[in-house]
């Protein structure tokens, strides 16, 4: 076999590896990013249970102090009852302190509604705290693994471009240049096997005369297709 072809077999055997490494690369960060997500929406929805917790208690105040002021009106009523000298003021009188107490009374409905939300509202966030807690252990955890991982197939495609570029250098510069060209532009395959007379790159059937100048493995010959560099199958190379 010619020592070239040799070397560009190696080549595309060091790519393979380095495109998987890279692949892989970029899809455990999406890993992450789908556990990101997934902890921050739990993150919200405690954010906003809050939110409407804060909002449900504010109202609870403000009819609490309805119901004080209603109270103290009422009582200011009662009292001036007692001064009153016609008839008519002092059924003026009652019915304010009538119609204060029956405000009091819908107030009251209202603000047991209010708290009964309530306790619906805190049982939701203390459910939603405790995913979130758990969930942001598993989230820190697995992002630890994944950053890890990921440096430490970082540190294999580097060692993988270092012995890469030392290979290059048996090679003629310009056959190493044509090579990473087809690499870039061959969606990572530069050099390819020839299976029963077709390139394994595009699938376009070779002529006869191809095949056997391929089998004869003394001369790079390319496919007339996608001008990837043709092989001969490894059973093919060993007879």
């Amino acid at each position: 076999m010619l020592n070239e072809i040799k070397i560009l077999q190696n080549l595309q055997e060091l790519d393979d590896k380095i495109l998987r490494n890279t692949k892989e690369i970029k899809r455990l960060p999406k890993v992450v990013q789908e556990l990101e997500e997934k902890y921050s929406s739990e993150q919200e929805s405690v954010k906003n249970i809050t939110q409407r917790l804060e909002q449900n208690l504010m109202q609870q105040k403000k009819l609490e102090l309805d119901i004080t002021s209603n109270n103290q009106d009422i009582n200011k009523y009662e009292n001036q009852l007692l001064s009153v000298k016609t008839n008519k003021e002092y059924k003026a009188l009652n019915a304010e302190i009538t119609h204060r107490k029956e405000k009091n009374a819908d107030i009251e409905e209202q603000l047991i509604e209010f708290m009964e939300e309530e306790s619906v509202l805190r049982e939701e966030k203390k459910k939603f705290e405790e995913l979130f807690q758990k969930d942001q252990k598993i989230f820190e955890v697995e992002k630890a693994k994944i950053d890890k991982q990921v440096a430490e197939l970082q540190k294999k495609v580097d060692a993988l471009e270092s012995e890469k570029l030392k290979l290059s250098k048996e090679i003629p510069d310009l056959l190493f240049r044509r090579y990473q060209r087809l690499i870039k532009h061959g969606q990572g395959k530069a050099v390819v096997t020839l299976s029963k007379g077709t390139c394994t790159g595009c699938h376009f059937r070779v002529r006869p005369q191809i095949m056997v100048e391929v089998s004869n493995n003394d001369r790079i010959i390319t496919c007339e297709n996608c001008s990837r560099i043709l092989i001969a199958p490894k059973s093919a190379e060993d007879n």
